[in-house]
């Protein structure tokens, strides 16, 4: 470990100093812990995503076999226990860069789903922070004071002051991937939200000396040089792809309808899976001066839709910008927004296709999803949302069976549609006569909703040889 210089070592005295005035100025003199508590959280939330838009633009790929690699003892493939798909269908491989404003550095596509995660977890330590502090402290009338509001506007001024400092000028970008980046902010996220729970015995005041402890054993880990427990060590290959220089003779692209269908639904989906964590943010904002439509309308409205739409952007990014070309003897997925070719495999290589019957959006608007396995390939090949799906099995020579979808157990569908139709004119009828039951309703029966209709459509489809 490399000895730290004068000026780190000044900067974390005045640092330390910096986050001891407010507990000196709460115990002598008088003032206001509640305040500073939730100064502390916003600063702890506003972190985090902006640790995302950080990663958008580091340079280094991930360690995708860290990425991928199941848990100890699991002896499920990654996708059949929520891990991470890396194959090269996936966003998290996107090739190519895009740069959207000259004087910043490119940004890289494939980051994008770490975005996703670091705004996933500042909603739920929105949820988090409002439940606890909740308990003890008037947040909305407090993020209402004109100093408590003022400092917000400071943390998001200083923020991106310090990226453009140390992360753009200094130019750590071109050494970081986006697990660093996101990595320490989140982290040190999680400790404040198990300590606070602890610490919340002591009102404003512990929850402060919650978050000067967690802030100041964080400034001092990075002072002392710590790496986060989740940074990569490898430094992840992305390499290039072999594909044929030659002029495409045929090419088939995603229809556009059915990419944005599909990603709305991939949206919604994984708005409504954050359920419980919009409830504990309603909890929190009606026990302080909200109203409980107001509060509706942030956590049950303004929050999943902030998840849901960068969710439907990850679909589209992945999807949404592909051409599928024949080039001599290869199929060839190339990226009309990075330039740059994705994947590659020789048409005699294809082993097997499959077409997918289990995309909805597919059936609505007739097209076809298969997926490519190639025989000296380890992950599948995903050719999506095609309307032109027959001349595409003709010209890149699909081994599929047959691109017509079999037939739906139409009783099982029409069961399904009636009961979630059902189950949501109930959230909204019990919304306007008991808004706290339905707030419960929709935080936790939203989530267990969504499975039961996956789980009756599957049994819907046509069952497979």
């Amino acid at each position: 470990m490399e000895p730290a210089s004068n000026d780190s070592s000044a900067v974390f005295l005045v640092t330390v100093a910096t986050n001891v005035v407010p507990l000196v100025g709460v115990f002598h003199l008088g003032w206001s812990a509640q305040r500073f508590a939730v100064v502390y959280a916003m600063e702890l939330v506003v972190a985090v995503p902006f640790a995302g838009l950080k990663a958008l633009f580091a340079r280094r790929p991930p360690n995708y076999d860290e990425l991928e690699r199941p848990k100890e003892g699991n002896l499920l493939k990654p996708d059949e226990w929520g891990g991470v798909s890396v194959g090269p269908s996936d966003l998290n491989r996107r090739r190519g860069n895009v740069t959207v404003v000259d004087p910043l550095p490119p940004i890289y596509l494939r980051n994008f789903p770490f975005v996703l995660r670091a705004v996933g977890a500042a909603v739920a330590l929105v949820g988090m922070f409002l439940f606890v502090l909740s308990r003890f402290i008037d947040v909305p009338a407090t993020l209402a004071d004109p100093i408590v509001a003022a400092s917000a506007l400071s943390l998001i001024v200083s923020q991106v002051g310090v990226i453009n400092r140390e992360y753009f000028r200094k130019r750590r970008h071109e050494t970081s991937t986006p697990r660093d980046v996101i990595g320490s902010a989140k982290n040190e996220a999680g400790v404040a939200v198990v300590v606070l729970w602890f610490a919340a015995a002591g009102g404003p005041t512990g929850a402060l000396v919650a978050f000067v402890t967690v802030k100041l054993f964080a400034e001092w880990w990075g002072y002392r040089g710590g790496q986060s427990p989740n940074t990569d060590k490898g430094m992840g290959t992305l390499p290039p792809v072999a594909a044929p220089d030659a002029s495409p003779t045929a090419e088939v692209r995603p229809d556009r309808r059915a990419v944005r269908g599909a990603a709305l639904w991939r949206g919604a989906k994984s708005a409504v899976g954050s359920g419980p964590v919009y409830l504990l943010a309603w909890v929190g904002l009606t026990g302080g001066s909200t109203g409980s439509v107001a509060a509706t309308v942030v956590c049950f409205g303004l929050l999943p839709a902030g998840i849901g739409g960068l969710k439907a952007v990850e679909y589209t990014l992945t999807h949404g910008t592909l051409a599928y070309q024949r080039r001599d003897d290869a199929v060839v997925a190339y990226d009309d927004f990075t330039g740059a070719v994705q994947w590659a495999t020789p048409v005699d290589d294809l082993r097997d296709a499959e077409l997918c019957e289990g995309k909805f959006v597919d059936r609505v608007c007739d097209t076809r999803t298969f997926s490519l396995m190639p025989s000296a390939g380890e992950y599948e090949l995903s050719v999506a949302h095609l309307r032109e799906y027959g001349r595409a099995v003709e010209v890149f020579e699909l081994p599929v069976e047959t691109p017509e979808f079999g037939p739906l157990d139409r009783r099982v569908a029409g069961v399904a549609a009636a009961v979630g139709a059902c189950g949501i004119a109930v959230v909204a009828g019990l919304a306007y006569y008991a808004p706290s039951v339905a707030a419960v309703a929709a935080g936790f029966g939203a989530p267990f909703g969504v499975l039961a209709l996956e789980s009756a459509w599957q049994r819907a489809l046509p069952a497979t040889p």
